[in-house]
């Protein structure tokens, strides 16, 4: 937790407007906020480390000290206590403050801190509606809550938990009450969980934020956000580990459903060129070839100079026509990448870009892949490979791009620099997209559909390098 969390934290402990204190298990005063301040006319410093009932307050009328000593007691004894006091704040107004001490207890059962609360009742007082009103309002801190909340010790065993947290989990408060909190963590999510949770009693970090599954009673994941955050003790010992846990499995549900929604559409859109691919290849592209055989039977045939010139033209046009179809059946779906690999694919696919603009130098460092990347990994880095070279032509202005290709036991790497212009890149990639520049948005979609990562790196006038990071085998989207 920084300095602006903490100070967060004080000012909402602050902003609460009743009195609230927090003992130890002798009675001694760990914390209180401004409003308990402002009742009783202490300072904080006056207060932390006395016991409850020996601070010097004049607020209070007299035989109010031995009131104290006694409900303090009854807490330290593991007693839920409340009590009302007459305070004589120093605007000299009587104020009629409701107490409430809960006891928090450790797994042995021992009183670990008090929880002090007080609630000035004095509007209220005077009718029993609004007595319970006061009550019924305070109870909902914990047990009423929407949210799932969590206490846990230092050890990690689960001390208690509201029925928010229960209704989600499918237990009693008997059945998981001293359950290490592991036990109903799914198993792939423990590593972290627990790298985290001894970070946090190590005193390494605050709090934490993580996204996990728990397993409920009858064997369902549940997906929640929790924060946890530890609570010490004047000897800045950890006390205990509270824990908000938000259901969030209906959000990752459907997260999951526009993560398969994405990739069925990008294999549609693949489907769709292939098909595209053939149909060129086997209608216009076999048509065009079929014309120019029969032009080539008229060349015997024709005396005139003239028309064996137009004859000559035609042919050559046919002929230019049958080149950029077969580009586009590339481009479409390169013959080359399913059998021979994406090497072999970007090499043949570059020779016919520097053929056709030579005014850009290609360099190539590949690496031989074969069989090694599987369809959908393989057809996402050539696509990504195709937008870097149309950006360096409709965008960067650059004479020369260098291409790197290589992978591991576990991520394949490609890498497209070029030595144009550059560009500032967006702070959020969507206002390329608002603008129409959808290509690099592209992009980025096509590397996270196979669970990489596309990172792009730019300055204005120092190029720019595109570099997509992806495991070797498509990753399985996990469905809840």
């Amino acid at each position: 937790m920084d300095a602006q969390d903490i100070q967060w934290y004080e000012d909402l402990f602050d902003a609460v407007n009743q009195f609230i204190g927090i003992l130890d298990g002798h009675g001694k005063v760990m914390k209180v906020n401004r409003a308990a301040m402002q009742l009783t006319g202490l300072p904080q410093g006056e207060m932390i480390g006395t016991p409850l009932w020996n601070l010097p307050w004049r607020a209070f009328r007299k035989g109010n000290k031995r009131e104290i000593k006694q409900a303090v007691e009854q807490a330290i004894q593991g007693n839920f206590v409340t009590f009302e006091m007459d305070l004589l704040p120093s605007d000299h107004t009587t104020r009629t403050i409701h107490f409430r001490m809960t006891p928090i207890l450790d797994d042995q059962k021992e009183v670990k801190y008090i929880l002090i609360a007080g609630q000035d009742i004095s509007v209220y007082k005077k009718t029993s509606e609004a007595l319970v009103q006061s009550n019924e309002r305070f109870a909902t801190i914990f047990n009423q809550a929407g949210i799932g909340i969590v206490i846990k010790s230092p050890e990690g065993k689960i001390i208690d938990c509201n029925p928010a947290f229960l209704s989600m989990l499918g237990y009693t408060l008997e059945e998981i009450k001293g359950k290490d909190y592991l036990e109903i963590t799914y198993p792939p999510d423990r590593p972290l969980n627990r790298r985290m949770f001894n970070e946090l009693q190590e005193g390494k970090r605050n709090n934490y934020i993580l996204e996990k599954r728990y397993m409920s009673k009858n064997g369902r994941t549940v997906w929640v956000s929790v924060t946890a955050s530890l609570v010490r003790g004047m000897d800045r010992k950890a006390q205990f580990t509270i824990v908000m846990a938000e259901n969030i499995t209906a959000q990752k549900q459907i997260e999951a459903e526009l993560v398969e929604l994405r990739s069925r559409l990008m294999h549609g859109r693949e489907m769709e060129r292939l098909k595209l691919a053939q149909d060129l290849h086997d209608g216009p592209l076999q048509e065009i070839i079929g014309i120019t055989f029969q032009l080539k039977e008229l060349e015997g045939l024709l005396d005139d100079a003239s028309a064996q010139e137009q004859l000559t033209s035609t042919q050559g046009a046919l002929q230019q026509v049958s080149r950029s179809l077969r580009a586009i059946c590339s481009d479409l779906r390169p013959s080359t990448l399913m059998p021979f690999g994406l090497e072999k694919a970007i090499l043949s696919h570059s020779e016919g870009f520097q053929e056709t603009h030579p005014e850009v130098k290609v360099d190539l460092d590949l690496h031989e892949d074969k069989q090694a990347l599987n369809e959908q990994v393989r057809i996402a880095l050539f696509r990504i490979y195709q937008e870097a070279l149309n950006n360096v032509l409709r965008h960067s202005k650059a004479d020369r791009v260098v291409i790197h290709f290589w992978f591991n036991e576990d991520y394949a790497f490609l890498e497209v620099h070029d030595n144009g212009k550059g560009f500032k890149p967006p702070e959020h990639w969507i206002e390329l997209a608002r603008k129409g520049h959808l290509g690099l948005v592209g992009s980025i979609e096509r590397a996270r559909e196979v669970g990489g990562q596309l990172e792009v790196t730019s300055e204005v006038g120092k190029g720019t390098t595109i570099r997509a990071v992806v495991p070797m085998k498509k990753m399985e989207v996990y469905s809840t």
